[in-house]
């Protein structure tokens, strides 16, 4: 195939990129800079900029869209909203009738799970039947993006896969899961023992394994799916489980959760206590079966893969 990857200098689409060039696929490797890494695959273009943005598309079969806004800088004089619905929402929606005008058979759009929401209860995961709820700024662009994707493949012959994804952790991983490694094997005492929440990850490998089934499943497909390692873990569980890839014993002890929510809404942090505590759960039995997908590797198997190739880079 021939698949243009916005976004490939980003942390899914370095890994994405690897993944389609080993299986013989030709790249156009789509960077808001020009990067050399990518050599003549790569094409520089700020789509929030560019007008015609056909001579990218034309000639391609697929078109995987990982390029968008995640964080909005907090200086006061941006706009959140407008932001990220330029980037998030406009963007796709532009690039999305311009493959459908160029007979591209197929977009796949990565889009977040926080279209769903931001928790689930522990024994009922989000599904993609679910009701959108978001409650931010770049969940709802995201949403907006996903009916501007449908509205455009539903008038036309173009397919659209959706791949809502929770939490993504891998070698080059940042925000909040890098500060949760550095804590995991700081040797600090950690008062999460305490903690019997459920959470769905997902490795970087899984993620790509996923987004290249999606990309070059046969016959016709037009879904919404979510993506996970297929295990839902507990924070501390979480916690051990980096450890162990590090080789080292976390501090965990025993501090009362209700005490932890209540310290957390003091100092201003009921969002980091959410996200540490609070459960988040996906249903991947559809994207399962539709994309004939399993994830290729556990927890265990990905955790070591980051500890071992972050300890490589620094070497």
């Amino acid at each position: 195939m021939r698949v243009l990857l916005t976004g490939a200098n980003g942390f899914v689409g370095g890994h994405l990129y690897a993944l389609l060039k080993s299986n013989g696929h030709e790249v156009r490797a789509l960077t808001r800079i020009a990067d050399a890494r990518y050599g003549n695959d790569n094409i520089a273009c700020d789509l929030e900029r560019t007008e015609n943005l056909s001579s990218i598309v034309v000639g391609c079969d697929a078109i995987i869209h990982l390029a968008g806004r995640a964080h909005v800088m907090s200086d006061g004089k941006v706009d959140a909203s407008a932001a990220y619905e330029s980037a998030n929402t406009d963007v796709t929606r532009r690039l999305a009738e311009c493959a459908a005008n160029n007979g591209i058979r197929r977009f796949v759009f990565l889009s977040s799970i926080k279209v769903n929401g931001e928790s689930t209860p522990n024994d009922k995961p989000f599904t993609s039947k679910d009701a959108p709820h978001p409650h931010d700024q770049y969940g709802i662009s995201k949403l907006h993006a996903e009916q501007e994707l449908q509205r455009v493949a539903g008038s036309t012959a173009m397919d659209c896969v959706i791949i809502r994804t929770p939490l993504v952790y891998g070698l080059g991983v940042r925000a909040n899961f890098a500060s949760l490694i550095k804590l995991s094997i700081s040797g600090m005492p950690i008062p999460l023992g305490g903690v019997r929440n459920r959470r769905s990850l997902i490795s970087v490998q899984n993620l790509c394994s996923a987004l290249y089934r999606a990309v070059s499943v046969e016959g016709p497909i037009n879904a919404t799916l979510l993506v996970s390692d297929g295990e839902d873990l507990s924070t501390p569980q979480l916690i051990r489980a980096i450890a162990r890839a590090h080789n080292v014993s976390p501090s965990l002890f025993w501090f009362p959760v209700g005490l932890l929510k209540v310290l957390s809404i003091l100092i201003g942090k009921h969002g980091v206590y959410q996200r540490l505590c609070g459960s988040l759960m996906v249903d991947i039995s559809e994207t399962k079966q539709l994309l004939q997908w399993a994830p290729e590797l556990t927890v265990d198997e990905s955790m070591s893969i980051m500890a071992k190739s972050a300890l490589e880079a620094r070497s």
